[in-house]
């Protein structure tokens, strides 16, 4: 499903995300339908932008630890905020570009073996 949030274009989210399921009745004209586009295994250079948040324990070399895994991935980042609670979880989010539902799950299993990572979500819009 897409969401048409307020100045960030349009968020996509599965059809079971707790999100959609929990939106209250005033947004929902705000859905529409939504589906990756699909190429036959032809990459035709269309980028699509995602948003992630990491959730990990705060430890030294973190951030860097997490932009080098997805340098290595070949990946630009597009924006990028941390912030620590008082338990000394931090919560990175980040945006970026992304092929598509493949490329996608491929850096999230490679952020996931990073140090200290608890968890990893998709942020909502």
């Amino acid at each position: 499903m897409g969401f048409i949030t307020r100045g960030r274009g349009i968020s996509i989210h599965r059809t079971d995300c707790i999100n959609i399921l929990n939106l209250p009745q005033i947004e929902r004209p705000r859905l529409i339908e939504a589906e990756w586009e699909q190429t036959d295994g032809v990459t035709q250079g269309e980028k699509y932008i995602t948003e992630i948040s990491i959730y990990a324990y705060d430890r030294s070399g973190l951030l860097a630890d997490i932009t080098k895994t997805l340098s290595e991935g070949n990946v630009d980042i597009l924006s990028l905020n941390t912030r620590t609670n008082k338990q000394g979880v931090v919560t990175i989010v980040i945006s970026f570009e992304i092929s598509g539902r493949e490329e996608l799950g491929h850096i999230v299993t490679r952020l996931r073996s990073v140090g200290n990572v608890i968890d990893i979500g998709r942020t909502t819009g």
